[in-house]
């Protein structure tokens, strides 16, 4: 599962945080369940030892005088009562009105604390102590209604957990606070690296970000180094082995045409195919190699003049067909990609209107919320849709072409791909031709 380093460090301390002050708020609530419930016990101490100071023997056994009992035991359902359990019977207080308390008789030194319902279905803190009074055992059981003291406990209990929650939700706060003021320095590397992408920058800056962090961007500084060396010594290569190329070609093809070869039409024949398959296969190699992989040193290139200064050159390439270029691209636009693979895409592209066009050709860019759009069209014959599709398979592309068209065209796809675009190719409604429409990315494309 994919999260951010932000999650990673937030939810661990939040579900720790919780369950801390969840537990401490657990155990004050039992502290102070505690606490009263010894303050209540305590209160019930001292009137089982004033009953046991209280308690007269007669000739018939033991007896509470009337008057040594407090008044509060006399009032029925008082919720304080007692209950003395001798050998001869039980002695219960008028507050019990007639009814007993659940008890067991105990010895000498004994003592037990409970809680049962009384009378009234109340719930009571039930004190029971075992006593001794010449040679006679006496139990002693005084209860004492502990509904406030519940209700006490149970705001005690709300307020606390209102407290508490109050402090965890101030420490989340915090929390979030610390984490993302520490974490801030990792936006300005994510900044760093948008810029990179954009083209903006040619390296990473390991000043502004944490220590931890300034390795893995070193790291990233010396793989582009890298990658930029590899990328110089592939084109490099390529354009040496091109020229190298040309001239051994160049001699096989004016062998072709030697006069030992006139009676031989069919080995000039088959020389003359290979020779060119040579011919297509090296240029489009070397071109592929060329290109940097969407890999390169991305810079914004402002469309309008570099689409004028191809067109230029399409215009002195192909001067005897007097073509007329129709220019849709704002002045303002840019694009952001390797210098050369744009140049070599867009030169492919408008190379191969020149070659197939009847006078027009429109070019086209425009940037919209989600893609960058560049097209070339022309007023050529066009390709039917069936053979459409063959030129966008790669089993095509560098093996043979339709109608004059392939070679540059897997050039401009690798191109495309590279840079997570799409190539279409549709009927010009312009002009009624072919169009050759790229689709990029919006982030490979700007006003400036």
């Amino acid at each position: 599962m994919k999260r951010s380093l932000h999650a990673r460090l937030g939810i661990p301390l939040t579900i720790v945080l919780s369950a801390v002050m969840g537990l401490q708020w657990l155990l004050v609530s039992l502290a102070l369940d505690a606490l009263v419930e010894e303050y209540v016990a305590g209160r019930l101490e001292h009137d089982a030892a004033n009953l046991l100071a209280s308690l007269k023997r007669n000739p018939d056994g033991f007896e509470m005088p009337p008057g040594s009992v407090d008044p509060i035991y006399r009032q029925p359902w008082s919720g304080h009562y007692f209950q003395i359990l001798t050998r001869e019977g039980i002695i219960r207080s008028r507050s019990l009105w007639d009814q007993a308390m659940e008890s067991t008789t105990l010895e000498k030194g004994q003592r037990r604390l409970l809680r049962q319902l009384g009378p009234d279905h109340a719930p009571l803190m039930v004190l029971a102590r075992g006593f001794q009074i010449r040679d006679h055992p006496v139990t002693i059981v005084v209860a004492e209604d502990f509904k406030a003291a519940t209700r006490i406990l149970h705001n005690l209990r709300r307020f606390y957990g209102g407290i508490s929650l109050a402090a965890l939700l101030v420490l989340l706060a915090l929390i979030r606070f610390t984490l993302r003021r520490g974490l801030a320095p990792m936006s300005e590397a994510a900044l760093q690296l948008a810029a990179l992408e954009r083209g903006d920058r040619e390296k990473l800056d390991p000043g502004p970000v944490p220590l931890e962090v300034r390795p893995f961007m070193d790291e990233i500084n010396r793989l582009l180094t890298v990658l930029l060396k590899r990328l110089e010594r592939s084109r490099e290569s390529a354009g040496n082995l091109g020229h190298a190329i040309k001239t051994p070609l160049t001699l096989l093809s004016r062998l072709v045409s030697h006069p030992k070869l006139v009676d031989a039409p069919d080995i000039r024949e088959q020389l003359h195919t290979q020779i060119e398959a040579i011919r297509q296969l090296s240029e489009r190699e070397l071109g592929l190699a060329r290109l940097s992989g969407g890999r390169g040193s991305r810079v914004w290139v402002s469309l309008h003049p570099e689409v004028t200064a191809l067109i230029e050159v399409m215009k002195q390439v192909h001067r005897e067909r007097r073509l007329i270029f129709d220019i849709h691209v704002h002045t303002d636009l840019q694009i952001g990609l390797d210098r050369e693979d744009f140049l070599t895409l867009l030169g492919n592209l408008l190379d191969n209107a020149s070659r197939h066009a009847s006078r027009h050709i429109g070019v086209t860019a425009t940037l919209e919320d989600s893609q960058l759009v560049l097209s070339v069209d022309d007023d050529g014959p066009g390709i039917p849709d069936e053979q459409r599709s063959r030129l966008l398979e790669r089993g095509v592309h560098g093996n043979g072409h339709v109608h004059g068209h392939g070679l540059g065209f897997s050039i401009c796809l690798r191109i495309v791909e590279d840079y997570q675009g799409q190539f279409l190719l549709r009927q010009s409604n312009s002009h009624g031709g072919l169009s050759v429409v790229i689709l990029l990315p919006a982030r490979y494309g700007r006003y400036h």
